[in-house]
């Protein structure tokens, strides 16, 4: 009995007194209460000291105890008992004649015989009897355990056995598992809920918050004695800042001492000790840092007292000892020297270099303080480190290493390539050594390669690079760690110059490294060109797929941190954002802006702000504020490159944002940029013609139009030349050209159609909703402009207006060069009348000039 002040030496047969604020835990007792209904007549509660199994069983024994038929026996059983007699007096405490009979009859002998005929004396009463047995733990004799274990094999269906303690101690109870037990409760199910967190401090007047609540349950893990320590010295305070649970405390540690290595021999303290230094432990692991010492016997001590933890591993069982418990075992190491305890942590990092866990490996080695031990493994792992997503550690560790050490070459380019990973390519610059001579191995030339090919992927220059690097990287070397970094970086230089072929062969070779030797982060970033790599080629579709897929995977791969598997998050709401089909493409840029904007990727996470901006154009209060956020984050920058592909499919979405938000000396700025960042590529010509097609300069969009349409500057994006057809289209309608504007028209429509491209659609000029509205030309007939003519009605783009009889007839009049009074007079109506009938015709018409109306009449078949 654990929770209670008490003399454990001496048996306690009474139900503990109830405590006033006490916290009542009402899904437990059901489960207590419901397992007396079951068929089996034991129940099970082993946890660690202090995890509240005699508080809850005092709960439940008087909520037991008040049914009238149902006797309660409570047997605290003491240290040092060797037979039965304690729970044969407890038993004797019923006040029923007939059991008092039988048990008169029972032979006090300490044989199993004698136990089983104890427990079948039960039987005599027609009343339910419980029988709580507790602190079952210091059951330590092997002919107790015989004895118990006997007795609650023959237990009558009249009666119900809780054996509770730290561990089942001696009783051998794994026949009986077999044969069933009505309900077993382990340390999970004892841990407190954060509902029940915040019911015990409100009992005892303490406040909490939520993220108060959040932080106690991962540092206590529910454990319902350092909920008790932690009240100590909140309790004058009401209130828990910051908060005090700590293994070194003093109040913690005389608990541990007290309930914890007192029941240990000196070979069980000494193995707590020493297998405190990592996280997780397995048998193996803790036989190295045993010195040899066999380790099978004390594990299996420690866990039957519920002092460690057990869980089946990837390869074997592993062990861990509650946070707050290791950190006082930590303490206590500490205690006895420096030297000790960074011998230990060599050994462990060692183990787990051994075993590939490269992150835990480095962890140890830096807490060893070892400098040859820190050279050791970032030596062996610190490349596949960084392409795990650990380039912070292994910066860390380097400021460990001697000044000899960090003048080495290869760490300095170690150094540069994890600089390079967290967005510091100034740091990078200033750590790499000067350019190799002749003798520089073949690793040597591939890690500079890719340090490279990562430099200027930061501070531009990437076509030099690519030059520079690719003749060599067309075959592994043979170290998978600079293998895959160097393809990465090169896979990442091809998207971003537009050679997209060469970008996917790159990622392949990295993705296909990467997942063999089990670098995630490097996994992932291959995943993530390739689907960018999808998006710019126009397969919008395919997009979705594959970023599905690769969600399958990060999940697979546990969730690790990567700013290029949010960027397919991204991808997968643009693609339905294009399509008009949904309209939670906010939501998503904004989770992956805030992840990605960490400093490690400063380009992508500017990209990822102009998408925000474009997003919220439509619906800005300050336009001006807007339009100079557009020009700052989706422009080309020389030191902050992106894909030239990117700036294709952003730019004529931010074009029409800058019409829309009347900004044309901004949108001018941006053009120029946009000339300059795609060079010959048709996509800044197509950008160029909406512009003019926009100012009214007719002639200056033609002629920007014809070389894209002529396919003398062939675009990087598909989806451009819809936008060129659409301006075309467009062009035509003001031109008064009504077969060539239902052609251009239709190309649009048909280029649009595979991949459901709507939003493009919806942005053109006015007179291209007017054209789809009126269905003029066989293209806009088919099924996928039915399709876009839904989407742009329901986004409020498109109002299918039908031209009034009296309107049609002073259109007709209009297109016959008729004025406005010879159309009053011709209609019997008056001037403003026929007035007011313009300035429908041309809002219906989306037109603004007698010259613009006879052309889109003609052009929609009306005039």
């Amino acid at each position: 009995m654990d929770e209670d002040d008490r003399d454990s030496g001496a048996p306690w047969t009474r139900i503990p007194v109830m405590i006033d604020n006490d916290v009542r835990r009402p899904a437990l007792l059901s489960r207590l209460s419901a397992a007396l209904n079951q068929p089996w007549t034991l129940t099970l509660v082993s946890a660690p000291a202090g995890a509240g199994k005699t508080r809850l069983l005092c709960q439940w024994a008087h909520e037991v105890g008040d049914d009238p038929v149902t006797d309660v026996v409570w047997l605290a059983l003491p240290r040092g008992a060797v037979d039965l007699g304690e729970l044969r007096s407890a038993i004797a405490r019923v006040a029923d004649r007939r059991l008092t009979t039988a048990l008169e009859r029972v032979s006090g002998a300490a044989t199993a015989d004698a136990a089983r005929a104890l427990a079948r004396a039960l039987s005599a009463t027609d009343r339910r009897v419980v029988l709580i047995i507790d602190d079952v733990h210091h059951a330590e004799s092997t002919q107790l355990g015989l004895l118990l274990s006997a007795f609650v094999q023959a237990v009558p269906g009249n009666a119900h056995v809780v054996l509770s303690g730290r561990g089942t101690g001696a009783v051998p109870v794994a026949r009986r598992r077999i044969t069933g037990v009505a309900l077993e409760l382990g340390v999970r199910d004892l841990a407190f809920t954060a509902d029940e967190i915040r019911s015990f401090f409100r009992a005892r007047d303490i406040r909490v918050s939520q993220g108060e609540i959040s932080a106690i349950l991962r540092r206590t893990e529910g454990w319902a004695t350092g909920l008790q320590l932690m009240v100590v010295p909140a309790i004058d305070e009401s209130h828990l800042t910051p908060l005090p649970l700590r293994g070194d405390a003093q109040a913690v540690a005389d608990y541990f001492l007290e309930e914890v290595l007192a029941d240990l021999d000196e070979e069980l303290r000494e193995f707590l000790l020493v297998t405190s230094v990592p996280e997780v432990f397995t048998l193996e692991l803790a036989q190295a840092l045993s010195k040899g010492t066999p380790t099978t016997m004390p594990i299996d001590r420690l866990v039957r007292l519920s002092v460690v933890a057990a869980q089946p591993g990837d390869e074997a069982v592993e062990y861990h000892y509650h946070p707050v418990l290791r950190e006082f075992l930590l303490a206590r190491l500490r205690a006895r020297g420096r030297s000790t305890v960074e011998a230990l942590e060599a050994i462990a990092a060692e183990w787990f270099a051994g075993r590939q866990d490269h992150p835990a490996a480095l962890r140890h080695a830096i807490l060893s303080g070892d400098p040859e031990c820190i050279e050791v493994i970032l030596r062996r792992c610190g490349m596949h480190l960084i392409l795990t997503g650990h380039a912070a550690a292994v910066l860390e560790a380097i400021t460990h290493v001697s000044p000899r050490l960090r003048a080495d070459p290869a760490v300095r380019m170690l150094l540069a390539a994890a600089e390079l990973d967290l967005g510091d390519a100034s740091a990078a610059a200033a750590a790499l050594p000067s350019l190799a001579g002749a003798g520089e191995s073949v690793a040597a030339r591939r890690w500079r390669t890719g340090i490279d090919l990562h430099t200027a992927l930061r501070r531009g220059g990437l076509l030099e690079a690519l030059d520079r690097g690719e003749p060599d990287l067309d075959e592994p070397i043979g170290e998978a760690p600079l293998d895959t970094y160097a393809h990465l970086q090169a896979a990442m230089g091809e998207l971003y110059v537009g050679r997209l072929d060469r970008a996917d062969e790159f990622a392949r070779l990295a993705s296909d490294q990467a997942r063999t030797t089990g670098m995630a982060a490097a996994e992932l970033q291959a995943g993530a060109i390739l689907n960018t790599s999808a998006l710019f080629r126009g397969r919008l579709r395919d997009v979705v797929d594959s970023a599905t897929r690769l969600d399958d995977r990060w999940q697979a791969l546990g969730r690790p941190e990567s700013p290029f598997y949010e960027v397919t998050r991204v991808w997968r709401y643009w693609v339905p954002y294009e399509a008009m089909r949904e309209d939670d493409a906010e939501c998503a840029l904004i989770a992956a802006a805030a992840v990605i904007d960490n400093g490690s990727e400063p380009a992508i996470a500017r990209g990822l702000r102009g998408m925000l901006s474009l997003v919220r154009a439509e619906r800005t209060d300050g336009p001006h504020d807007v339009a100079l956020e557009l020009l700052d984050t989706l422009a080309p920058r020389d030191d902050a490159p992106l894909p030239v592909h990117w700036y294709a499919m952003m730019g004529s979405f931010a074009v029409h944002a800058f019409h829309r938000l009347e900004e044309p000396t901004l949108r001018d700025c941006f053009l120029e940029a946009m000339t300059r960042g795609l060079g010959a590529a048709g996509d800044a010509g197509v950008m160029r013609a909406m512009a003019a097609l926009h100012d009214r300069r007719h002639a200056l969009a033609r002629e920007e139009l014809a070389t894209v349409l002529e396919g003398a500057a062939p675009c990087l994006l598909p989806a451009s030349l819809i936008d060129a057809w659409l301006v075309e289209a467009a062009l035509d309608v003001h031109a008064g050209e009504p077969d060539r504007a239902q052609l251009s028209l239709a190309t649009a429509l048909a280029l649009a159609e595979p991949e459901g491209h709507a939003r493009r659609v919806a942005l053109a000029d006015p007179v291209i909703g007017r054209l789809l509205a009126a269905r003029a030309t066989p293209g806009s007939r088919t099924r996928f402009a039915d399709e876009v003519r839904e989407r742009l009605a329901t986004a409020g783009v498109l109002v299918e207006e039908e031209l009034t009889e009296r309107e049609r007839v002073v259109l007709a009049a209009l297109t016959r060069r008729a004025t406005l009074r010879q159309i009053a007079q011709q209609e019997f109506i008056s001037p403003n009348t026929v007035k007011t009938h313009v300035r429908n015709i041309y809002r219906k018409l989306g037109v603004s000039d007698r010259e613009a109306v006879t052309a889109a009449a003609h052009a929609l078949g009306i005039g």
